[in-house]
């Protein structure tokens, strides 16, 4: 339960902010950064398939726990390593490795906790893992978003052109203050607008703004990649720890309730 808390982090870390990466950083086209991303949304919704025959198969579900979130871990501390000059390959390589480990961990904790549990407490023990997951899944987007805006600002304001606030409006400044303002013909073209004031030096100070824009949210990026790996290297660690059960033991109940008696009944 816990390990599905944490890995949230990466997740949504990975399926949120890695387009922002494609398009903001490397800019990509948004259709393009859709296609890269493709294999990582069609692997998460299939594996969890084969993983149930083999299950079936080999009764052995630890290693699976290993590779999955493994692999995950393993992309996530990949991603910090990414720029601009990344080639498109790795970007698809990284989300089909990711797609592969997240693919089979729904598969494997729905069975798991109804192994370990007696049956009476099989609508608990599922209960705790869908809760911890989804906790996680509301709790990791605030946490990632207020880790990425804090990171990305400390980084704009010391990248920014100095010449830029002579003749930028107090609105402008404002809105290079939003991580995806790069990613918005709007705010760009607003951009290019206040830059054609500046006369001779507008496409200078332009350039040099796109490029603090483009630093900025690397940084921000890489804060949240961090974040992701560490919390998912804290879930492989714990995971490591889930002892292998056979598929095929009854759970002792040792507080099922016993039988009334005859004058219990009575």
């Amino acid at each position: 339960a816990v390990s599905g808390l944490l890995s949230n982090f990466g997740l949504v870390g990975l399926i949120m902010y890695f387009p922002i990466f494609l398009q903001g950083v490397q800019g990509i086209s948004v259709m393009r950064s859709g296609q890269i991303i493709t294999p990582y949304s069609v692997l998460m919704a299939f594996v969890g398939v084969p993983t149930g025959f083999i299950l079936a198969r080999t009764k052995r579900y630890k290693w699976m726990y290993i590779a999955g979130y493994g692999l995950l871990t393993a992309v996530m501390f990949g991603l910090m390593f990414f720029n601009a000059a990344t080639p498109v390959f790795l970007s698809v390589l990284v989300v089909t490795l990711a797609g592969l480990g997240l693919g089979s961990i729904p598969t494997v904790n729905t069975l798991v906790a109804q192994w370990a549990v007696p049956r009476r407490l099989l609508g608990a023990a599922m209960g705790a893992i869908f809760f911890s997951i989804m906790m996680g899944m509301a709790i990791s987007p605030a946490v990632l978003g207020s880790v990425m805006n804090s990171s990305y600002n400390a980084s704009l304001q010391s990248s920014l052109p100095a010449g830029l606030h002579q003749f930028a409006d107090k609105a402008t400044v404002t809105a290079l203050g939003d991580p995806k303002a790069l990613l918005s013909p709007t705010a760009m073209k607003a951009l290019e607008e206040t830059f054609r004031r500046a006369g001779d030096d507008g496409p200078v100070l332009l350039s040099q703004t796109v490029e603090a824009i483009r630093s900025s949210i690397m940084a921000g990026l890489k804060s949240i990649f961090l974040l992701g790996a560490v919390t998912m290297l804290v879930a492989f660690l714990l995971v490591l720890t889930v002892p292998e059960i056979s598929m095929d033991a009854v759970v002792e109940d040792k507080r099922a309730p016993r039988p009334a008696t005859a004058e219990e009944a009575a």
